[in-house]
């Protein structure tokens, strides 16, 4: 069993046949909620116009976005800290704004993902995925290559109540634990980008969440402003 680190959790998963399953955990607070903002402030219509915007968004703007709503969970774990809008220039517009906020949420699902490759010492090339935001190829591509691994995005969009409904099964005996998953078809999303873009990409992230790290405004009476 991995133990885990300040920055990521060991969790009980599951247990069959007396047989328990550990898993490292990291929990993050803002993902596919930041989508929602995006509508809720009117940038968007509809969560299903992103990735064309993304797409369309000048390749050359560097604006990174922070969703930082209620603090950073894993792998920072500071609870003051407060979101953050970088990088933006004249010429910055809906579709980058756009764009940095699908971006956050691969960015962090990588800081986990590189976290747990140092604390398991595995490689981690295939990245399973399930939710909402996994209809998005953009995102689910853009995730591969900040990743540097394989995404595999299976065509039921939440796993989490097939798999509890089958453990109750397996536990009563009705399914063989070895072949229920079996008849779920993935598609996948490998790699692309080239290494030096992607780790340029993430040094412009990485000193993003720097900038929100290094916050001052923790002095009492700040969010009653």
């Amino acid at each position: 069993m991995v133990i885990g680190s300040p920055g990521v959790v060991t969790s009980l998963a599951w247990g069959i046949k007396q047989k328990i399953q550990y898993v490292l955990e990291g929990n993050l607070n803002y993902t596919g909620a930041s989508i929602r903002w995006l509508k809720d402030i009117s940038l968007i219509d509809s969560e299903k116009e992103t990735g064309r915007m993304a797409q369309q968004a000048n390749p050359k703007n560097r604006t990174y976005f922070v969703p930082a709503f209620t603090g950073l969970g894993a792998p920072y774990w500071d609870p003051m800290a407060t979101g953050l809008l970088t990088g933006i220039t004249r010429t910055t517009g809906r579709n980058e704004i756009v764009k940095a906020c699908l971006d956050s949420i691969a960015y962090q699902i990588t800081d986990l993902i590189r976290l747990m490759r140092q604390e398991s010492g595995s490689e981690i090339r295939e990245v399973k995925v399930d939710g909402g935001p996994t209809a998005n190829p953009y995102l689910m591509q853009f995730q591969s290559d900040i990743a540097q691994a394989a995404v595999r995005v299976p065509e039921l969009e939440e796993l989490s109540g097939m798999g509890a409904a089958y453990l109750a099964g397996i536990s009563s005996e009705i399914y063989d634990e070895g072949k229920i998953f079996d008849h779920v078809a993935y598609s996948s999303f490998h790699p692309k980008m080239e290494m030096e873009e992607k780790d340029r990409l993430w040094q412009g992230w990485q000193q993003a969440v720097e900038q929100v790290l290094a916050h001052d405004d923790r002095q009492e009476g700040f969010y009653g402003a």
